[in-house]
């Protein structure tokens, strides 16, 4: 009966590409992410450079520079932290190109896309993937010793990236939102 063909349901989702050069390190994280409970976060500090004209709060993004570390004039808009993984998953576009990691954090349910930026120059013709929608952002830059620690220790490899807060930066954060929401305010009454 039937001889149809039986697939998993990806509900629209694409699948990751093993020909893509960063679905290794993806799937590496995702694989060192099984049996651990917390992902170590960056912090976020930022300094609001006003122009010299009045501008929207949508604009102020434009004139917002963010850091990991503490810097002198930065405000400081988030700790450094950790994560308490519930689960993670990783999303692709339609042509399997990884977009992001999305780690969903236990309690609250919020979701954090972690996007990898690669030890080696992207190439300009192929466009950085959108981002998958989630509460929160941030990029983990591979280092140069990524690709040989692949190879001979990826354990180590994953361990370091998700224990360590070094190569990691905020892309987006709902207190970095309204940091800046604040900041435009601010600069549009003192326009008035």
């Amino acid at each position: 009966m039937g001889g149809g063909k039986v697939t998993r349901p990806d509900f629209g989702l694409g699948q990751p590409d093993p020909g893509h050069p960063m679905t290794e390190f993806y799937t590496l994280l995702l694989e060192g992410l099984t049996g651990v409970e917390t992902f170590a976060l960056p912090g976020l500090y930022a300094k609001f450079d006003s122009p010299a004209w009045p501008i929207e709060a949508s604009e102020a993004r434009d004139w917002c520079s963010l850091s990991p570390a503490a810097k002198e004039g930065y405000a400081p808009i988030l700790a450094p932290g950790r994560l308490r993984v519930l689960y993670s998953e990783l999303r692709c576009t339609a042509a399997g190109a990884p977009a992001a990691l999305v780690l969903t954090e236990e309690g609250t349910r919020n979701t954090c896309a972690v996007r990898l930026l690669p030890p080696f120059l992207w190439p300009s013709d192929e466009a950085a993937p959108p981002w998958p929608d989630a509460t929160m952002a941030l990029t983990l830059t591979l280092g140069p010793d990524a690709v040989e620690l692949a190879d001979s220790d990826p354990r180590a490899l994953a361990r370091h990236l998700i224990a360590s807060q070094k190569g990691k930066a905020w892309v987006g954060h709902p207190k970095l939102d309204r940091w800046l929401e604040a900041q435009a305010i601010r600069w549009q009454k003192l326009w008035r």
